[in-house]
């Protein structure tokens, strides 16, 4: 009777595994899955904290209940009824901005503003960031956006779940590129799952970092978060896309040139709102007052706005939108003063957001930039309905056309904004018009950057000195940096060690030449080298020069500075012997580690590029670039 084959040792595989690459998918899948996870419940913390303020501060205390998208189902009733009670409109802005500025001043100046620029900086600059991040970031954005503060959610989930990411990142032992990497997961987990964007997200939190590039390595441990945490935050609140649209967007080639005008208009709005955006910002930074007492200010203007013209301009807006959305189906409300007043409106937000986060209120620029453009997108709707009906029946069409186009062409990232723009209405009829618009936009609002972190390209982040770092030192030479020396120390191969030691501590050298009876160089050695014969004494008279010396490798002046880097890889070795180009025999000098860390350092500002954040430690031989 035939034995049975043996079942798969654990061993086998695992080895097996490994011979198919799998082992990183599934490491990357794990680590994906567990940050989604936490991200996805930082969220919903985060959405139910900033709901219920908004409930008790404006609902219950204020008498005002701010429309809320379609898509967002509050869990909060609504018990708003009678007349607006003013003074309370007023103060609650003002009184949540004074308790953003307390705590952000008090336990964290780094979750002042809108959060997104720090999570960038915080990448490119390999920057830890404080676990008390996400508490102090959380609690002053709540507060600021339950109040009325017109802030958005994005920037403020980003910094608080890529701040987690980056711990889990240390928790578990992960290198410095890992942890980078793992910090922009818990961000497009944060950012999918408070938007309802899990493509978008992952795909924006790639594009925001750069304005000409996409950080590539992050897609698949972004999608794979973001997924996870829009899966948990749609187990309570439900599935659907935020704000609802009745779709059925007809294309005609006809309405191209409506978008262009449209697209033209919100790239010059953009322009003004980050103008007016960091003008408020230097003003309120000028004024001779506390820092902390800054956002209170801003919120004050924000509440007497709201009392004196329209509560328009408070919270994010997306409830301002999708009344937007739901009135330009009915022919009676589309009137040229109801798109004069959509542009009023976009004006309005932009001062408001100026005034919340531009005077150092935690909140994001993201939502109102959303809302901004939608308002913008709509006013054109509507004109463009009023003078052009069957070229332009669906004025909601320009609405979803115009967030999307502005915040894609302020953020600097056209085609996450586009994926979310469909994400968030549920919609992907507009493509045709939606491609135009952005690449219109984002031409118009190249000078301009809502995000000042941002960097140009790979080649310009210190994440990616690796990179680029070959093709700089390619382009400089061993004669520029290395430092000559009219007679070199070496010693003898058969000097005793006991002697080579007093040799190598009067001598500046970090290495010493070894030489034979003719002079000629055969081999270096230096303390690391010199290191397994100092526990015994007698080895020191014993042995000689020649027994603990390493291989001779040397440099040439016309040497390119990518080649020494390669022999400090191999060798270990912190300085190098330069030769003569005319006598390998006659050593001109020494190129110290350091030495070609300064003049690649040199090249970067030559060129205006920020100088890479470089280990001081020459790296081994699996560190290459």
């Amino acid at each position: 009777m035939p034995l049975k084959p043996p079942l798969p040792r654990f061993e086998d595989l695992l080895r097996g595994v490994d011979q198919l690459g799998l082992r990183s998918v599934t490491r990357w899948l794990g680590l994906g899955i567990i940050v989604g996870l936490v991200s996805g419940v930082v969220a919903l913390l985060f959405y139910l904290g900033m709901t219920w303020v908004s409930h008790v501060v404006l609902d219950g205390w204020a008498n005002l209940r701010l429309p809320e998208p379609r898509g967002e189902h509050s869990l909060f009733p609504a018990t708003a009824s009678g007349q607006v009670r003013g003074w309370v409109l007023v103060l609650a802005p003002a009184v949540g901005g004074l308790i953003s500025g307390l705590l952000v001043k008090r336990f964290a100046a780094e979750a002042e503003g809108h959060g997104t620029d720090a999570l960038i900086h915080a990448f490119h600059e390999g920057l830890p960031m404080r676990k008390r991040i996400p508490l102090v970031k959380g609690v002053a954005s709540v507060i600021v956006i339950g109040t009325g503060g017109s802030a958005g959610r994005e920037g403020p989930i980003a910094q608080i779940s890529g701040a987690l990411g980056q711990m889990l990142g240390r928790l578990f032992n992960l290198n410095e590129r890992e942890r980078r990497l793992f910090m922009l997961a818990g961000a497009a987990g944060g950012i999918g799952a408070i938007f309802r964007t899990p493509l978008g997200a992952a795909l924006f939190i790639t594009e925001v970092l750069y304005r000409d590039d996409t950080e590539s390595e992050a897609f698949v441990p972004s999608v794979i978060s973001s997924v996870i945490a829009y899966s948990t935050i749609t187990m309570v609140l439900g599935e659907g896309a935020m704000l609802a649209v009745a779709g059925g967007f007809v294309f005609k080639p006809l309405q191209l040139p409506l978008y262009v005008i449209m697209a033209v208009t919100c790239g010059l709005v953009g322009v003004l709102y980050v103008k007016v955006f960091y003008g408020f910002s230097g003003a309120f930074k000028k004024l001779p007052i506390p820092e902390w007492l800054t956002p209170a200010l801003g919120g004050l203007v924000v509440g007497l706005i709201a009392l004196l013209i329209t509560p328009a301009g408070l919270g994010a807006g997306y409830g301002l939108l999708q009344t937007i959305l739901d009135t330009s189906h009915v022919p009676e409300s589309v009137t040229w003063t109801a798109g004069a007043t959509l542009l009023g409106f976009a004006l309005l937000k932009i001062v408001t957001t100026s005034l919340s986060v531009g005077s150092g209120g935690s909140g994001g620029v993201f939502g109102p930039s959303v809302v901004i453009g939608g308002l913008v997108g709509g006013a054109f709707g509507y004109f463009f309905y009023l003078w052009l009906p069957d070229v332009a029946p669906n004025p909601d069409a320009f609405v979803i056309v115009g967030m999307a186009s502005f915040v894609g062409g302020v953020c600097h990232a056209p085609v996450s904004t586009l994926v979310m723009a469909c994400e968030m209405t549920g919609s992907y009829e507009l493509l045709v018009p939606l491609m135009l618009a952005q690449a219109v936009t984002f031409v118009i609002l190249r000078p301009v950057n809502l995000y000042r972190r941002q960097v140009g390209s790979r080649k310009d982040s210190a994440a990616h000195w690796a990179d680029h770092l070959f093709d700089v030192l390619k382009s400089l030479r061993v004669d520029s940096a290395f430092q000559r020396v009219t007679h070199p120390h070496v010693v003898n191969a058969a000097m005793p060690l006991n002697q080579v030691l007093r040799e190598m501590s009067a001598s500046s050298q970090s290495v010493m030449p070894v030489v034979d009876s003719s002079g000629k160089p055969q081999g270096l050695v230096s303390l690391d080298t010199l290191r397994s014969f100092l526990f015994e004494d007698s080895l020191g008279v014993i042995a000689v020069a020649q027994d603990c010396q390493q291989e001779l490798v040397t440099l040439r002046p016309d040497d390119a500075l990518s080649t020494a880097l390669e022999h400090f890889m191999t060798s270990r070795s912190r300085q190098l012997p330069v030769v003569s180009p005319d006598d390998p025999n006659h050593i001109a000098g020494f190129l110290g580690y350091e030495d070609l860390l300064r003049a690649y350092d040199q090249e970067l500002v030559r060129r205006g590029i920020k100088s890479g954040r470089i280990s001081t430690r020459p790296p081994s031989p699996g560190q290459m670039p």
